[in-house]
């Protein structure tokens, strides 16, 4: 009888679902939120004045996030409904963290936290990445957080400490070293088809965009990696300024695109000083960044690159900055990430509303999701000094009283809402497809949360069934996606 994270890998790695006339998926687009639950979504939605695009795709459900949990600790725990109804406190504990996180979407694998792309037991997994491109297809990672944190990393890299940033730089600009942990990927970096990375990570930059009297290298490794990245090692081609940016999403573009904007760990979040806890400035208040890109602008430029492939591509998208914004409780900055990152979503609606190289709706995948919500963040629901939403303040859900909602205080305003932590937790997360095989993720889905619509205040497009976060592995493994695709 298999037990501990064994037995978690046989339940949730199960056979693939697949049918006869399932639509082929040429390209899967995925775009990750980090740290964003239901409620960021409402906040954003009542701070802008309006839904994001992603909120009238035709399928949506939630998803749940646990990981297999810590190597030589806690065990992971899935989604409980009854849990989460009875204990306001259930889903502050047992949380994934972020290499977990994109180990389970990018690979079908419940993995222990902090690392990457390996198994409990320390074996190094494929990717969807690295089974696309030995597929034939075109790959890529845009990020609004360093290249080498862990849902970009992930695309690229295999390590068992996340912080491991020397090892993932020189995994994303040379390919695997000799004893790396990573047995399926090749000195040419995915047999030549990681073809764009995007992300901070620029050593000569700080946080507000200004130029260093000293360069930082601690998130490209060393000197020497910069030294040869600029010189365009393994065929990359460097690009820094906004014009070049700009200039990636329109008319040719080289081979490789290794990007580092003028700024060191975020686009944005980290600007300025640091504010206190559930501090309530108002998005822009602080003056942006200049010759920065937006992650739309990047998203733009990451699709022109992969989509000189005819044979098709995989992209990941984050707004990684959401996370950050969250972890400080900072709501204006959370709300500023969020917009970016819907803007983003709505570049790559538009590139396939337009048939941009062939590329459409019939023919592509887009996913939109968190990899686990962060902040716990719920409305100003405090009563006589409690910050639990219960009646009789005994820490509590009570059965019939509702959950305190995010309150829209009108386009422009904060809405009155608060954070209960400063980390991730366990809460179910909202999850939106469209495009070819969007529907197929009803087969996966594994529980029904009869409470969703009651506790995030949401419209009866949602059915309060869940998937698991290894269900787009599992479905793309179902079906034509990892096979050989030759260019039409």
């Amino acid at each position: 009888m298999k037990t501990g994270y064994a037995a978690i890998i046989a339940l949730l790695v199960l056979t693939p679902i697949v049918r006869a006339g399932d639509p082929e998926i040429k390209n899967i687009i995925l775009m990750i939120s980090d740290g964003q639950g239901f409620n960021t979504v409402r906040a954003t939605e009542y701070y802008t004045g309006r839904k994001a695009v992603y909120e009238r795709f035709e399928h949506r459900w939630a998803m749940q996030t646990h990981s297999a949990g810590h190597r030589n600790g806690y065990t992971g725990r899935p989604y409980d409904p009854a849990a989460m109804a009875a204990d306001f406190n259930y889903a502050k504990s047992g949380a994934t963290d972020s290499a977990a996180a994109a180990t389970a979407l990018y690979t079908g694998v419940k993995a222990y936290d902090n690392e990457i792309n390996v198994t409990p037991g320390g074996t190094p997994l494929e990717t969807l990445f690295e089974k696309a491109a030995r597929a034939g297809r075109s790959i890529g990672a845009v990020s609004s957080v360093p290249f080498v944190h862990a849902t970009p990393a992930a695309v690229y890299g295999h390590s068992r400490s996340r912080m491991n940033y020397p090892a993932l730089a020189k995994e994303a600009i040379y390919g695997r070293e000799p004893g790396a942990h990573n047995t399926h990927y090749d000195a040419q970096n995915h047999h030549g088809m990681l073809k764009v990375i995007l992300a901070p990570g620029n050593p000569e930059y700080d946080n507000d965009a200004g130029r260093r009297s000293l360069p930082s290298y601690g998130l490209i490794g060393d000197e020497s990696h910069w030294r040869d990245l600029s010189a365009g090692a393994n065929g990359w081609t460097l690009i820094s300024t906004l014009t070049e940016f700009e200039a990636l999403g329109r008319g040719n573009t080289p081979d490789r695109v290794f990007g580092l904007p003028h700024v060191y760990e975020t686009l944005q979040q980290r600007r300025g000083s640091r504010a206190p806890r559930n501090d309530k400035t108002p998005p822009r208040a602080v003056p942006a960044n200049n010759d920065v890109p937006d992650l739309a602008t990047m998203t733009r430029g990451a699709l022109n690159v992969l989509d000189n492939n005819p044979a098709g591509f995989a992209l990941m998208i984050e707004g990684g900055a959401v996370d950050w914004a969250n972890h400080d409780n900072h709501a204006g900055r959370m709300i500023e990430e969020q917009i970016d990152f819907d803007r983003a979503v709505e570049a790559v609606v538009e590139y396939l509303d337009r048939d941009t190289g062939g590329n459409n709706w019939s023919n592509t995948l887009l996913v939109v999701t968190a990899d686990h919500e962060c902040g716990y963040l719920w409305g100003d629901g405090r009563v006589d000094g409690s910050t639990f939403f219960d009646v009789d303040g005994n820490g509590t859900f009570d059965h019939g009283v509702d959950y305190a909602h995010v309150r829209d205080n009108g386009a422009g305003r904060l809405p009155e809402l608060w954070y209960h932590s400063g980390s991730h937790s366990n809460t179910l997360v909202p999850f939106y497809v469209r495009g070819a095989g969007s529907g197929l993720f009803e087969r996966y889905v594994i529980g029904v949360e009869p409470n969703l619509r009651k506790i995030y205040d949401l419209d009866e497009g949602w059915s309060g069934k869940y998937i698991d976060n290894t269900a787009i592995f599992r479905l793309l493994e179902s079906g034509s996606f990892f096979r050989e695709r030759r260019a039409e």
